[in-house]
């Protein structure tokens, strides 16, 4: 009974954020539109995932849970905001109410995923550490691909990471290929390489109450490089036979 009440308390957190960004697309800033529709769908995707029983949706939930967990490193900054320490705290809940092996029981050890799948255990492993890094990195991906600019070099980084996500999930290599390019790119700009880093931009409720700003979600958005890390072990193996 205990996982029942711990799966839909994460829904409805889960269910409140898709809300929460969706009304900050309709009503906040216009040139904020894209990105808090992208950042909605982001969290109505993991919604519908972890309601369905999708084998990879707990672990991508998971890693949503570890994005908003970062906001928390914020306050030393901005004080004891509430906002903010409601957005944290709500995804550490997420994060944590869906662990462990009993709510894994219910997804990727669920008889039926055995079944359709079967995993090996290694290979369990990787693309849950995988899919996790993934869901941490698109929300800080999409912040600074699409807030508040977009050109062709951030929107090149956007698809990338989507398509990284889809190969992942469908156990295809050119997924990890698609995550170290959006990765590399997200990293070259943090650095400047591509001149003035780009500024992300990020309202915790549609009121605009908080707002954080700064170059630093290009660097959080290279995240992204964790996922073809994750496998770099098994690839380096495979090159060499």
């Amino acid at each position: 009974m205990f996982l029942g009440i711990r799966r839909a308390i994460s829904l409805l957190l889960l269910s409140l954020y898709f809300w929460n960004f969706l009304l900050v697309a309709l009503v906040g800033p216009e040139d904020l539109y894209a990105c808090y529709a992208a950042l909605a769908a982001v969290y109505g995707v993991a919604f519908v995932g972890v309601a369905a029983e999708w084998f990879w949706a707990r672990w991508f939930a998971i890693g949503l849970g570890q994005f908003g967990a970062f906001s928390l490193l914020a306050l030393p900054q901005t004080g004891p905001e509430p906002s903010l320490l409601v957005f944290g705290i709500s995804h550490v809940l997420v994060a944590l109410f869906l662990g462990g092996e009993g709510m894994a029981a219910r997804y990727e050890r669920s008889e039926a995923c055995v079944e359709r799948y079967n995993f090996q255990e290694e290979s369990l492993i990787l693309l849950r550490r995988s899919i996790k890094s993934a869901g941490m990195s698109l929300p800080f991906l999409i912040l600074f691909t699409l807030a508040p600019r977009q050109d062709a070099l951030h929107l090149t980084a956007l698809g990338l990471g989507v398509a990284a996500l889809v190969g992942l999930i469908r156990a295809r290599t050119w997924g990890l290929f698609a995550a170290a390019g959006a990765g590399a790119i997200a990293l070259g700009d943090g650095l400047g390489l591509f001149g003035a880093p780009t500024h992300g931009y990020f309202l915790t409720t549609p009121s605009g109450s908080l707002i954080l700003h700064g170059p630093g979600f290009a660097l959080l958005a290279s995240l992204m490089l964790l996922v073809p890390l994750a496998f770099a072990r098994p690839l380096a193996r495979w090159l060499r036979a």
